[in-house]
């Protein structure tokens, strides 16, 4: 599911689509591909004067993504995660100096959302139901021992030989917040380094925009109605840029009459409530993406709080009023351009 769609796209998986524009003078044409990468569906658009040369291009960006995914998911069991999970307890794992690095943004990101984003939360979502058939809401006890193993501060960076140790047992490693954002950037430097000059990559809501499209218009993408997923919010354009949104609509689930939405706050185990979506603009798709979901973690006062305070970061934040209508939040350079009426919340 879409959590920000570029608009005017459609997704079609797997197929080369030229999208032909009348009255370009350059003689690009635009190329779009989309495929089922990262538990979502990841799309990417170039502009090229020659099919054969786009195609391989594409090619090229989707290998890239795919390469990330197969060494950042926890799920797949010969990943890079999935290793450091099972054997880092007590015994340094080397990694990859890409890894390592993203490892250490990581903790970074933690350090700025004042612990709100989190890599370490792998033992909470063990506990809570999001990918099971079966909904069983996990003890307090449960949720207590599980923070026992969560917080950066017990994971043991060696910068020097490249290693990473956890200083507690059932320790486990989530790049789910900003592994999507760094695939996103690597697959953008692919495209960079064949000489494209505009491009479009969207997983699934992270996406980073490159110059303007073929007819010389921008990019435009809209933010997706949290509660009505059929319509958007706002739309605006997009140039070289990062877009990332964080919503509790994207991997949810409903028991009792509350909605218990998968991003969580490490400092309590319990899913976040303060926020309905947040959607963040900044200079790369990483930081974007990992601060989508810090500052969702963080709500709307003390989120963009934090936004402000960062150069070259805007965000917004829709959240539930007191009265349970849906309210929006939007820092001060943003509001320019994500205009939201009321009549459309």
């Amino acid at each position: 599911m879409f959590k920000l769609n570029a608009a005017g796209t459609s997704m079609i998986s797997g197929i080369l689509i030229p999208l032909l524009i009348a009255g370009c003078s350059s003689g690009e044409k635009l190329y779009r591909d989309a495929r089922p990468l990262m538990g979502t569906i990841v799309e990417v658009s170039i502009c090229h004067t020659e099919e054969p040369q786009a195609l391989i291009v594409l090619q090229k960006a989707f290998e890239e993504m795919a390469r990330i995914e197969n060494m950042m998911s926890q799920y797949r069991e010969g990943s890079e995660i999935s290793k450091i999970n099972a054997q880092a307890f007590g015994h340094p794992v080397k990694v990859s100096d890409e890894l390592f690095d993203l490892l250490q943004e990581s903790v970074k990101y933690n350090e700025i959302t004042h612990g709100a984003f989190d890599i370490s939360v792998g033992p909470l979502m063990k506990l809570w139901p999001f990918y099971k058939k079966e909904i069983i809401l996990p003890s307090p006890q449960k949720i207590t021992a599980a923070l026992r193993s969560v917080g950066t501060d017990k994971i043991r960076l060696d910068a020097k030989e490249k290693t990473v140790e956890f200083s507690q047992p059932n320790m486990a490693l989530d790049l789910g917040g900003i592994a999507k954002g760094y695939a996103v950037d690597r697959a953008i430097q692919i495209i960079k380094a064949a000489g494209v000059k505009c491009a479009l990559v969207n997983a699934g809501g992270d996406l980073y925009a490159v110059g303007k499209k073929p007819d010389g218009k921008n990019w435009r993408m809209g933010v997706q109605h949290p509660r009505e997923l059929d319509r958007l919010v706002c739309a605006f354009d997009i140039e070289n840029e990062a877009i990332a949104t964080s919503g509790d609509y994207e991997r949810f689930f409903i028991k009792d009459g509350r909605r218990y939405c998968h991003i969580l706050d490490p400092t309590t185990g319990m899913p976040a409530t303060g926020s309905v979506s947040v959607t963040i603009r900044a200079n790369n798709a990483t930081q974007a993406d990992a601060l989508a979901t810090g500052v969702f973690v963080l709500g709307p006062e003390k989120g963009l709080d934090l936004v402000e305070s960062l150069p070259g970061v805007e965000g917004a934040v829709i959240f539930q009023g007191g009265d349970g209508k849906l309210q929006v939040s939007i820092s001060s350079g943003f509001k320019k351009r994500f205009i939201v009426h009321k009549k459309d919340l």
